[in-house]
Parts: structure tokens; C-alpha cells; sequence
């Protein structure tokens, strides 16, 4: 996979319900294992555009997340999408597989620019 950000937020387990510290491994913006929490900015590195996935200042992007493993029932890791507006985390969802990520090559789709 390469270098990867994380997400940080409590969230139920999809599996067991249980309320717990949920990980989401992402990659947009600059990819270089930085650690976001809710409401956080993006990073975008300009000086090396090619560390980043993805434009900054898009008004809306959905993108492709991986939860770590729950540290309750030890359930394997589910699909999510992140919703960034303005390149704000703003939220998240189980994916529900309306985005074909696999056919587009990327992790991510820009909603609204």
C-alpha cells in the first residue's frame, strides 16, 4: 500500500456494536503517515506535488478508507468512506460500494469541485 494517513474517531464496531478508538487507514492529500482527527485540516505538500493524492481546495471528496481491527471482538478490518469538504474530515459511513474505486484506479472521487 505504501504511505498512508490515519483517522482517528470513536465509532461503534460494525460487528460487535461496542463503541471504540476506530482507525482508518486513507490515502489523499499528502500521503506520509499523518494522524487526523475529526474536524482536522489536510495536508498538501507543494513543495513535492507528487507526494499528494488528490487537489487541494476541493469542495467535496469521498474517499476509500480501511479500519484497523476492532480491538473488542477482533473482527477484521471493514470499508469506509471519508467525506472531506473544503479538505476538512468531516465524516464517515460504511461503504456501501456505490463508488467503484477498483474501476476508477484511485481511492478517491471529488463530489463537488
Amino acid at each position: 500500500m505504501g504511505a498512508f494517513n490515519t483517522f482517528h474517531l470513536q465509532a461503534p464496531c460494525l460487528v460487535c456494536g461496542t463503541e471504540i478508538p476506530l482507525v482508518l487507514q486513507f490515502k489523499y492529500a499528502e500521503n506520509w503517515q499523518y494522524e487526523y482527527k475529526l474536524n482536522d485540516q489536510l495536508r498538501w505538500n507543494s513543495r513535492y506535488p507528487r507526494s499528494n493524492d488528490g487537489t487541494p481546495g476541493m469542495k467535496h471528496v469521498v474517499i476509500s478508507a480501511i479500519s484497523e481491527d476492532c480491538p473488542v471482538c477482533k473482527h477484521d478490518g471493514d470499508d469506509y468512506l471519508i467525506h472531506v469538504y473544503n479538505d476538512i474530515l468531516t465524516s464517515i459511513e460504511p461503504d456501501d460500494q456505490r463508488y467503484n474505486f477498483f474501476e476508477a484506479q484511485r481511492d478517491y472521487f471529488v463530489l463537488a469541485e
